[in-house]
Formats: structure tokens, C-alpha cells, sequence
């Protein structure tokens, strides 16, 4: 047996004891019951629907309002526009927009049932490709649509997951194809300079406030964030 199918071996015999584990009785925990009364679950799809409506069809005008905007002099996608949104009401600056804000705000629609490539006569989800940093140095999804990866973990790892999840509803928009494989290629790379392989099996180190993408170099500086492992 090779030592991958060995790994591999252990790992289900491991998964098999978890799941027959059980739970050891507790008097005053098993006194409480599965479900409050009374109880009333919010209406979550009517929220959703309610924030989409708000943010991506109204055009109401008033204080903080309209809640996005319209982007012509776009960086990486020239040849069409973007959005934005201000990162919370009531902001100082109106006009910094975040993908961590965005995306989800895009497929939180269309998991109620919105069809984000058509609203309003829009491609929010074409429009979303904005926040790809288009350049050797980057070449995935950042927080900004000109930003840099290195400060920090989250602000360079999560748009990407977002775009993943975006690409999965929406497959075949603009550039996501080439976006989907190049992000991937640029974690691989960097996984690999963290220290990370395949074979032989070796875990990669990741006790750094962020990485470098350009440099493919640590951010030792700060906090670790190890679970951006995950």
C-alpha cells in the first residue's frame, strides 16, 4: 500500500469513529428543548429579495441614497461598466468600494432567485469582473479593482472565494473561465512557495499576516492568520 492510499486509509477509519461517537447525556442540556416556544424563524428570502430590490432597482434619492452606483471609468474591464457600493450607510467615503460588499451582495440575490445577469436591463454579475486585478503581479481577486495583496489574508483570499461562488451561478460570464483557472494557478504558485507539495506530501507554512502575490513572499509583520489555510 503507498503512503497516499495509507493517508487516505486512516483518514476513513478516522471519519468512521467520529460518526459512531456519541454524545455523552447532560441533565439540564437534554431539559432544553430542540426548538424555543414561542419561536419565529425571520423570513429570510423576503429579507434578500427586500435588500436586492432596495439596493439594485431603486433609484430613490434621499440621504445615503441610492445605495450603489454606476462606474464608467472602469480599470481592468475598460470595455464595459461596473458598480459600486459604499461600504456602509452613512460612510466618509462614499466612493470606496469593496468585493467583500459587492460579490455577496450579487449572489445573495441570485440565491433567492433574482437573475443578476438582466435586472434592471444590467449584468451585475459581468459588471462584478471589475474587482479581477488584471495584472501580472496580481492576477486574482482583490478587495479593490487597483489594490495589492500582502496587508492581509482576508481582503485577499475571500473575494476569491466570492468569485468562485459567483462563477458557479453564473458560468460563462465575461472573463470568469480564464479568471477561474488563473486564480487557481496563482494560490497554487504561492502554496508552493509557502513551503506546500503534493508529493511528497508537505504542508505548507502559513503563519503570516498575508502574502505577497507580486513577490510571492510573506507579510511576517502584525498578527498571524494561519486559518487563512481554510
Amino acid at each position: 500500500m503507498t503512503k497516499t492510499y495509507a493517508h487516505i486509509a486512516a483518514l476513513c477509519v478516522f471519519v468512521a469513529s467520529a460518526a459512531s461517537a456519541q454524545q455523552i447525556p447532560i441533565g439540564r442540556i437534554d431539559a432544553m428543548p430542540n426548538i424555543p416556544a414561542p419561536y419565529e424563524m425571520r423570513d429570510w428570502k423576503k429579507t434578500a429579495l427586500s435588500y436586492d430590490s432596495l439596493v439594485f432597482v431603486s433609484d430613490r434619492e434621499g440621504e445615503h441614497l441610492p445605495l450603489r452606483a454606476i462606474v464608467t471609468s472602469t480599470v481592468n474591464y475598460p470595455n464595459h461598466p461596473s458598480f459600486g457600493m459604499p461600504t456602509y450607510v452613512g460612510t466618509n467615503s462614499p466612493k470606496q468600494y469593496e468585493a467583500i460588499n459587492q460579490l455577496p451582495a450579487v449572489i445573495s440575490g441570485a440565491l433567492v432567485g433574482v437573475d443578476k445577469r438582466t435586472q434592471g436591463g444590467r449584468d451585475w454579475a459581468l459588471m462584478s469582473e471589475e474587482f479581477f486585478n488584471r495584472r501580472p503581479a496580481e492576477n486574482v481577486y482583490l478587495n479593490a479593482p487597483s489594490s495589492t495583496s500582502g496587508s492581509d489574508w482576508w481582503y485577499a483570499v475571500m473575494p476569491n472565494v466570492f468569485f468562485y461562488q459567483l462563477a458557479s451561478l453564473y458560468p460563462g460570464t465575461g472573463d470568469y473561465a480564464a479568471q477561474f483557472r488563473t486564480v487557481a494557478d496563482r494560490w497554487h504558485t504561492a502554496v508552493a512557495a509557502m513551503g506546500g507539495n503534493a508529493a511528497p506530501w508537505r504542508r505548507p507554512s502559513m503563519q503570516y499576516r498575508g502574502w505577497y502575490l507580486s513577490t510571492m513572499t510573506p507579510n511576517a509583520s502584525g498578527v498571524p492568520e494561519p486559518e487563512s489555510a481554510g
